[in-house]
């Protein structure tokens, strides 16, 4: 019996350690800070000099929707979270993307994209993506451009 329980803590161990293992390296590759500037010195009130890092981003997933195809949005497929007209926007040429993890109105650049408005959401599963907006006639750029690992900074 005693071998029964040991062995059943040795199993429950080991399977934890594996699970660990891959949920932390997982999560240092999504939280990995990149330094696009380097280091800066800023001097203090009293004269001082600090050294300061200032971080340029996180890598996240990003990927891209439709606004105005009901099937990748919601019941009202051109207006966003935000209550503006996506399909307008967009149709004006103006970069918008919908995001969770930063409040509406804030602007996001994106590496190899440029910036864009978060106007909207995305379900809350996906609290850690970006998703670039695209215009309805776009089904197969966004559909190319798939799921991507791009360097996201907030710039406001």
């Amino acid at each position: 019996m005693n071998r029964s329980i040991l062995l059943a803590i040795g199993v429950a161990a080991a399977l934890l350690s594996v699970w660990a293992g891959t949920r932390v390296d997982t999560q240092a590759q999504q939280i990995q800070p990149i330094s696009e500037t380097g280091p800066r010195v800023i001097v203090g009130d009293n004269g001082s000099r600090l050294e300061q890092v200032r971080l340029a981003g996180i890598i996240r997933e990003v990927t891209a929707y439709n606004v105005g195809i009901r099937e990748q949005t919601s019941e009202n497929p051109c207006i966003g979270a935000s209550g503006k007209d996506l399909c307008r926007l967009v149709d004006e040429g103006r970069r918008i993307c919908a995001a969770n993890f930063v409040a509406l109105g804030t602007v996001l650049k994106i590496e190899r994209f440029g910036e864009c408005v978060v106007l909207d959401r995305m379900h809350r599963r996906f609290g850690h993506r970006v998703d670039i907006a695209m215009r309805q006639d776009e089904i197969d750029q966004a559909a190319e451009f798939g799921l991507q690992r791009r360097i996201v900074q907030v710039k406001n």
